[in-house]
């Protein structure tokens, strides 16, 4: 008889999940403030010659050659930004880190908060783009409708091995997902290139190569023995 309230807790649970990973993408920090109010540079402020609305976006408009592969391409990499912000802050709150990977640690979280602001802008303003349903091939085929199941996203483990973990443990493990998340950002953007993006959405890709190129070698020291 107690099998509908488990089931309508589950419900809530999974609701609660999608509502914080949304949250998430447009920068809200969960019980603070509404989706519309983390970006109000992009919200519908003026009305155009016949009446309908304007949105306004620090010089990024709506632009109808926006494809949904280029809305898949922001989307995701948003995922992944804010996914390797979070991250490196959970190493920043640990005691006793290598001096080495605390500056990379917050060179991170500075790039990817400088990175979101456009993504963000992107996200809202070309939602009409965005396919009804998360795409199967193309490059974002098989990233699942919240883009957890990307190449190089950590498993709820590593996240928890990272949490619990202690210097110097935590600077490797921390390392670990930073190589791994880098390795599927370049894949993504490589896919991307390939084709024929938005424009800025080319220069996103191509400023990406470029930042995970220093990153590498960066990872690649912490993980030296």
């Amino acid at each position: 008889m107690r099998r509908p309230k488990t089931v309508a807790v589950l419900a809530a649970a999974i609701v609660a999940a999608a509502v914080g990973a949304t949250l998430a993408v447009l920068g809200v920090p969960v019980g603070e403030s509404s989706p519309a109010e983390a970006v109000p540079s992009t919200r519908a402020s003026t009305d155009g010659p016949g009446g309908e609305a304007v949105g306004i976006a620090s010089a990024h408009q709506i632009d109808d050659t926006v494809t949904a592969d280029d809305y898949c391409y922001v989307e995701a990499m948003i995922y992944y930004r804010v996914k390797e912000e979070e991250l490196a802050r959970t190493l920043l709150r640990k005691d006793g880190i290598a001096a080495d990977a605390q500056a990379f640690a917050k060179s991170l979280v500075a790039a990817d908060l400088a990175e979101l602001d456009d993504l963000r802008a992107w996200y809202v303003t070309w939602a009409p783009a965005r396919p009804l349903e998360a795409p199967t091939d193309g490059p974002c085929g098989g990233h699942g409708s919240d883009h957890a199941q990307m190449p190089g996203m950590p498993t709820w483990s590593a996240e928890q091995g990272l949490v619990d973990a202690q210097s110097p443990d935590a600077e490797r493990r921390f390392a670990e997902i930073a190589r791994d998340q880098n390795a599927g950002m370049v894949a993504l953007v490589a896919l991307i290139l390939d084709g024929d993006p938005h424009p800025d959405v080319r220069r996103s890709a191509e400023a990406v190569l470029e930042r995970e190129q220093m990153d590498a070698a960066t990872v690649a020291g912490l993980l030296a023995p």
